[in-house]
């Protein structure tokens, strides 16, 4: 009986398969074919997206081995897919739904593997699988129509023009961003050369390194000077065994790899090294950065940038185990083997470097990695490391798009140290501001030469400071989805990082004053910079708060008393980023719909701490969502009742609220890479340095020295903004 049952079970298996096709037509082969190539593109985005091997070669395996598996799935998928609703005897046509449900599953899968946010994922996986059926219902429409070959050719040339044009015009619609007026800005004193310039020395490049890369010729067969390698087994213990076959070295032999530009001349040179961050390892970063190195040779530093490819994530093999602090700690190693060869007769470095004057510049993980390098006692205790950098010092620190991570409870602090952070609003991997922590962990003594600075630009994303990581923040086919309309100009982008990295060493090393007038006031490179929006902070040693908030109170300095009037809201608050983090520093947030002031006195201060400052500095930021940029007036009033009120865009202008949609038309922020991008914009904080000099240019009678009071007026008819602090500077 049991075998009678099988047999009819057997039966109707066979004969429902062979029903599969009954409902599906001769077209049914044209949605095969459609489908089979849509997910075929899928399967070849995301290979290139994750590579596993370097060169055509390896790229092309992948991807033919990716085209086999696709081909394979695709058919036992459709096969199976079309049997259960053939056993289910649904009257549709099985094959071509289940040849579509295979291309949906394939794109919401690769799409979730790729962290894009499960609701995004199967949005865009139907999205796209619904738009490969209609296309092809459309051609199948259109060519099976009898129609003349003019007509046809006509409607497929203006679908063609159509869709160029969208992409041009829409899709990738150029980066445009309305950029304030400049305002008049004091000339007086040397003019300055155009830092981005290629200066007066000539110069040489070659490497250093292992001679053993299996990659770079650089660091290979061709490598200019032979370094041994170092041993970090003593605190990385995670290395694969494909990340050991795919470099040929663990780590406890990890090359010491730099590519360095050397000016002509006697020397010693200062010595600016620059290390990239994280990046898919197989896609090599190192040489992202020669367009710096160029430059800052020719200016007359030794310029090195430093290869942290192999500590990079791989799709194959992961990410070593404190990768951060590896990362600093092979910079230091780099350190201690330049001034050994510095020492070393015998090698085109030898007496070349001075290692007293060195600079830093890092991007990424790398821009923590040379904070760390900064503060380098608090994350290392080897003995005989801290001894080999005794003679080093460190002169300079440029952070691009820093990461800001505790390890083990641990952030860098800087102390005397000059620091610089460059940040883009369009990045799309470090897409909140957390680099900015580190300007406020960077401190001065009274009588130190440091500064620190911030710039943070409009259109700016992360990649296009290297030019070998593209225009894309996140890999294939993440990267896909991401909004380019707004991103700037990829050589815009560099000429800024030129422009304010060797204005930063000029002045921090080659001890050109001048130069720090730019990072007072950006309006200073308006000639040097491409038409960008600048948000900028500045503090020098000489700053004295008079007004800053702490613990949502107000923290005036002694003697100082505050008043307000005509707000609808004076709280004080704790600014939030994107990702909805607590700001470093709390700010009074003022609210008005009509006239107000907020007003900061002074009668009660001694007036010796006014003598010698030659500024009012406010850090304030606008936080109208709207884009409303406020009309305010600074108002200083003297003991002996002088007063003068002048525009505030007469020395800067107020900055808009700058707003990013990471995704095209901000249609996916909110759930793309799950919410992620969500928050399109975060306050950011802009120093204005408002000199004495040109309110007794404005008043003879007005005296510095008497100031009694310091008044914000607001005169637009709504506005919102934050006052994160007011003091006075030299």
């Amino acid at each position: 009986m049991f075998k009678n049952y099988l047999s009819k079970v057997t039966q109707w298996i066979l004969l429902r398969i062979k029903h599969i096709p009954n409902k599906d037509t001769k077209n049914t082969k044209w949605f095969i074919l459609a489908f089979l190539i849509s997910s075929m593109l899928v399967s070849i985005v995301f290979t290139i997206g994750n590579p596993t091997g370097v060169g055509f070669f390896s790229h092309f395996t992948n991807i033919g081995k990716v085209l086999v598996i696709n081909g394979v799935l695709i058919v036992m998928w459709t096969f199976l897919m079309s049997a259960i609703l053939s056993f289910l005897y649904i009257p549709l046509p099985r094959i071509l739904l289940a040849s579509l449900s295979y291309t949906i599953f394939a794109s919401i899968f690769v799409l979730i593997y790729e962290d894009s946010g499960i609701l995004f994922s199967i949005i865009i996986g139907i999205s796209y699988s619904l738009l490969s059926f209609l296309i092809t219902l459309f051609l199948i429409v259109l060519f099976n129509q009898k129609k003349h070959r003019i007509i046809k050719l006509a409607v497929m040339t203006a679908i063609t023009i159509a869709s160029f044009l969208v992409y041009e015009y829409v899709v990738k619609d150029k980066y445009y961003i309305d950029v304030p007026a400049v305002a008049e800005i004091d000339s007086e004193g040397p003019t300055l050369e155009n830092p981005s310039q290629i200066g007066e020395y000539s110069y040489q490049f070659l490497s250093y390194g292992s001679g053993n890369d299996k990659y770079r010729e650089e660091f290979g067969e061709l490598v200019g000077i032979k370094t041994p390698t170092v041993d970090a087994s003593h605190f990385i213990t995670r290395w694969s065994d494909k990340r050991e076959s795919f470099w040929g070295f663990d780590q406890s032999q990890l090359p010491v790899n730099g590519r360095l530009w050397l000016p002509e001349g006697d020397g010693p040179f200062p010595v600016i090294l620059m290390v990239h961050g994280n990046h898919t390892m197989e896609d090599f970063s190192t040489s992202g950065y020669d367009y710096l190195g160029e430059l800052l040779a020719s200016r007359g530093f030794i310029a090195a940038s430093v290869d942290e490819d192999f500590i990079n994530y791989s799709n194959t093999s992961g990410i070593p185990n404190n990768n951060y602090e590896l990362r600093a700690w092979m910079l230091l190693k780099h350190l201690v083997q330049l001034d050994e060869l510095n020492q070393t007769p015998g090698n085109e470095l030898y007496q070349k470097l001075d290692m007293k004057n060195v600079g830093l510049v890092g991007h990424s993980r790398g821009g923590q990695a040379v904070s760390m390098v900064g503060d380098y006692k608090r994350f290392f205790d080897d003995n005989h490391l801290l001894n080999d950098l005794e003679n080093i010092n460190v002169k300079g620190i440029v952070a691009i798009a820093p990461t800001d991570k505790r390890l083990d409870g641990n952030r860098p602090v800087l102390e005397n140290t000059p620091y610089l952070i460059i940040q883009g609003a369009q990045d799309a991997d470090i897409n909140n501001f957390r680099g900015d922590h580190q300007f406020y962990r960077s401190t001065f003594d009274e009588d130190s030469d440091s500064f620190k600075a911030s710039v943070y630009i409009a259109g700016a994303n992360h990649g296009q400071f290297n030019t070998e990581w593209g225009n894309m923040d996140v890999s294939l086919p993440k990267g896909l989805f991401l909004n380019q309309g707004q991103i700037m100009d990829p050589e815009d982008q560099r000429q800024i990082a030129k422009v304010y990295i060797s204005a930063f060493f000029e002045r921090t090393i080659h001890e050109n004053q001048a130069y720090e007038k730019l990072f007072r006031n950006h309006q200073y490179g308006k000639n040097w910079l491409p038409e960008s929006l600048l948000v900028t902070k500045y503090q020098n040693p000489s700053y004295l708060s008079l007004l800053d908030f702490k613990r949502n109170r107000p923290n005036p300095a002694t003697g100082v008393i505050i008043s307000s009037e005509g707000f609808t809201v004076s709280d004080v608050i704790k600014p939030k980023d994107r990702r909805n983090n607590n700001r470093p520093e709390d700010a009074i947030q003022l609210e008005w719909e009509n006239e107000a002031k907020y007003t900061i006195n002074l009668s009660n201060v001694n007036k010796k701490v006014i003598n010698n400052q030659e500024h009012v500095v406010f850090t304030m930021a606008n936080n109208n969502e709207n884009g409303s940029i406020p009309e305010i007036e600074i108002q200083l009033e003297t003991t002996d009742g002088v007063s003068v009120q002048l525009p505030l865009n007469s020395f800067m202008a107020f900055p808009p609220v700058i707003s990013s949609e990471f995704t095209p038309f901000g249609l996916f922020d909110d759930i793309f890479r799950d919410g992620k991008y969500e928050n399109s914009w975060e306050p950011v904080f802009q120093t204005f340095e408002i000199p004495f000099q040109r309110f007794e240019s404005e008043n003879p009678e007005f005296n510095k020295n008497n100031v009694n009071s310091i008044t914000l007026l607001f005169h637009t008819q709504q506005g919102n903004i934050l006052i994160e602090s007011v003091g006075l500077s030299q």
